[in-house]
């Protein structure tokens, strides 16, 4: 297949060159695609925002995601490219450093089922800290207590570590830092309080002031991908590392990427191999279509947690509602048991009312009967 496929060397004004794979048409690419009949089935099953941007990567109209999970996994492998992954930290963190090993992540006690994590890999850095680096697709609801667990897991596992190994001799400082990294594709609206921020740094301190040179065991960095593509528009051989990392994780228009290349040559490498995933179009169908079962997974579990949430929603909100027509009918209770007693009251009033005038009655017949008795037997002073 490869025979039929053209590849060219694009140099823009500043000598700079980005290898686009060249197919004039959609028809062309499918055409290409249509020659391999698994690759054919596999690209007919995929929806129809894959394939537009399949199509777009095969006629150079756009770059290839890079945080689709299994390209993220294959262009960060740190088997075999080590030295990415440490620039990478390095841009974030600030300062160089160099992986000393990969942590593996047998006998985490975390385990999630269908996450939206695209690559999850701990490491150990020169001076002993440990990273922790993720790169989501979608930010996770409530991160800070997911990264707080993570940061928490890894810790008791180096606890553990270093208990065994030093015994009586153990002390706490010995424990290193550990860095959780959080990459989103897509962050929760809560980083978008803050407008133009997209790098989001916590570490824990006193309000005091004690302690204020150490922040405790582990820090985290969150970094939305998308607050900082709608940031950032142009690198320039002035931009930092950082922000030629970010715009590589972010950009697939190929005006963005021929800019990043033109300014850091470097990432001309890394792009001839994602664009050399055209030639093995086997390979690149099975990667889309894991991302494509992953993104399935993370959906149903995202629908699941909305879901959740909305019940959970659904349930305080009849609890409220409970407790207003409780409130309601306790006020009613309260409104009639006042009534009762005021028509009580009442009853009672009228009753020694009409008893009071059943005596004036009696009295006055009473009395009557006097005069009458009185005239009738001639006493002059009578009177009524």
């Amino acid at each position: 297949m490869s025979e039929k496929t053209s590849f060219l060397s694009v140099t823009d004004p500043t000598g700079s060159s980005f290898p686009v794979p060249v197919f004039p048409t959609k028809e062309k690419a499918e055409e290409y695609l249509r020659q391999n009949e698994s690759v054919w089935r596999s690209y007919s099953l995929l929806p129809d925002f894959m394939k537009m941007e399949l199509i777009g990567f095969c006629i150079g109209a756009q770059g290839l995601k890079i945080t689709y999970d299994p390209v993220f996994r294959r262009i960060f492998n740190v088997s075999l490219y080590p030295e990415r992954l440490e620039n990478l930290l390095s841009a974030i963190l600030g300062r160089r450093v160099k992986i000393i090993s990969i942590m593996p992540r047998e006998g985490t006690q975390m385990r999630e089922q269908a996450s939206f994590v695209v690559m999850d890999i701990l490491v150990q850095l020169d001076d002993g800290s440990y990273a922790n680096v993720e790169m989501q697709k979608i930010g996770y609801s409530f991160p800070l207590a997911r990264a707080d667990c993570y940061a928490a897991d890894i810790i008791m596992r180096q606890y553990a570590h270093i208990k065994a190994r030093e015994g009586k001799k153990f002390l706490f400082s010995n424990l290193h830092k550990v860095y959780c990294i959080v990459l989103m594709e897509s962050s929760p609206r809560e980083f978008h309080a803050v407008e133009g921020k997209y790098l989001h740094k916590r570490t824990s301190c006193f309000d005091t002031g004690v302690y204020k040179d150490m922040a405790g065991l582990h820090e985290d960095i969150f970094i939305c991908l998308d607050s900082f593509h709608s940031t950032v528009h142009n690198i320039t051989k002035d931009s930092s590392d950082l922000e030629a990392w970010l715009t590589f994780l972010s950009a697939i228009e190929p005006e963005k990427i021929h800019g990043l290349i033109n300014a850091f040559p470097a990432f001309a490498a890394i792009y001839q191999e994602i664009t050399d995933f055209i030639k093995k179009p086997e390979e690149l169908m099975n990667m889309l279509s894991e991302a494509l079962f992953i993104m399935d997974k993370n959906m149903e579990r995202m629908m699941v947690t909305e879901l959740q949430e909305e019940v959970e929603a659904v349930k305080a909100e009849r609890k409220s509602l409970e407790a207003e027509r409780d409130a309601a009918v306790t006020e009613r209770d309260v409104a009639a048991a006042e009534r009762d007693a005021a028509v009580t009251e009442r009853d009672i009033v009228a009753a020694e009312r009409d008893e009071a005038v059943a005596e004036k009655q009696i009295l006055e017949v009473k009395l009557r009967k006097i005069l009458d008795y009185a005239k009738a037997h001639g006493y002059e002073y009578a009177s009524e």
